[in-house]
């Protein structure tokens, strides 16, 4: 399974996604702890950015998601070059995908590469991927209402909020939105190449036809 995920690419004008190498995880480590927001302010709804999470979970957890992997439970955890920099991380998750046919996301950049749109094109690959690629019929996301940048992006994409609730990943409750976008209702904002997924079909569960 590892060599055929690996194998897996998706590019846009600006954005490579593709599954990060343990030494890569560990420049992601650095990636993260050079800061990923504002020390006062926490976007995730489990606190990973404050130690000692963020190292057990940019490499320990990543890789531990990729070793766990079936095809009715699997987590994508991209990593994120932009203009040929590791910025981050695109993750795209299906719980008994074969059957619901709908798919989660998240993500995450340094600050040094924000505020460049890779945000917009990486979200952008990874639906593509599953509607394009994979015959998703719904994705969703979630945004806390303080992520400003979380949200601008999932409104830019399409998605349409269809609940609310709370997170409390520093033990105080922060209102988040549940988001979701339909099949029909998308359309990529830039052109999106897939590379190396027959391959990789039948780990995300989908038959690949004879």
């Amino acid at each position: 399974m590892t060599a055929e995920l690996y194998g897996l690419r998706l590019r846009t004008p600006r954005v490579e996604l593709r599954l990060p190498k343990h030494n890569e995880l560990l420049e992601l480590r650095d990636v993260a702890h050079a800061g990923i927001h504002p020390p006062e302010e926490m976007p995730f709804g489990v606190a990973w950015t404050d130690e000692p999470y963020s190292e057990s979970f940019v490499v320990g957890f990543l890789e531990a998601q990729l070793a766990e992997w079936r095809p009715d439970e699997w987590n994508l955890n991209l990593g994120v070059w932009g203009d040929r920099q590791l910025a981050g991380i695109q993750t795209l998750h299906g719980a008994d995908f074969p059957s619901t046919r709908t798919v989660g996301t998240g993500s995450w950049l340094g600050q040094a590469f924000q505020g460049r749109g890779y945000g917009t094109e990486m979200r952008a690959a990874v639906l593509e991927l599953a509607f394009r690629g994979l015959g998703a019929v719904a994705a969703t996301s979630g945004a806390m209402d303080v992520n400003v940048a979380s949200r601008r992006v999932s409104e830019k994409l399409g998605y349409r909020i269809v609940g609310h609730g709370e997170v409390r990943p520093r033990g105080t409750p922060v209102p988040h939105l549940d988001l979701r976008i339909e099949r029909e209702d998308w359309q990529s904002p830039v052109p999106v190449e897939i590379e190396g997924l027959a391959p990789c079909l039948r780990f995300f569960g989908v038959n690949a036809g004879p």
